[in-house]
């Protein structure tokens, strides 16, 4: 039924703009005629919007899901963790907690969006 009705406003677009351009020219040859030139002008701007015009979206997808990597600041202790993305995080923020392992402070050194695998169909 949707797909119909953009045929028909296309199909719509399509008539005004040719009536449009006939006012138009019309207008244009009669001398002094200035008022068909703007009717002429406005019917084939409203067929050309028709003409044009494309159905807004209605899925709306929610937003990739985003992670925050975090790094011991000791240069020898090798903790990481990933986490979700929190508001406020940014690249080389320094955070209020301390490593588990060694008691150093933490920073954010990656924040990205992680891919969601497409559930594989295994051939049976």
């Amino acid at each position: 039924m949707v797909y119909m009705m953009g045929i028909a406003s296309k199909f719509v677009g399509l008539l005004l703009s040719g009536a449009g351009a006939v006012i138009l020219t019309y207008g244009m040859s009669k001398e002094g005629d200035w008022m068909l030139y703007v009717v002429g002008l406005f019917v084939m701007s409203l067929g050309l919007s028709l003409l044009t015009a494309r159905r807004q979206p209605t899925e709306i997808h929610p937003p990739p899901p985003t992670v925050t990597e975090i790094h011991c600041d000791n240069s020898e202790c090798d903790f990481r963790e990933i986490r979700d993305f929190q508001r406020g995080d940014y690249v080389l923020k320094k955070l209020p907690a301390k490593c588990p392992r060694c008691g150093r402070p933490l920073t954010i050194h990656a924040i990205y969006v992680t891919r969601e695998q497409a559930p594989s169909t295994a051939a049976s």
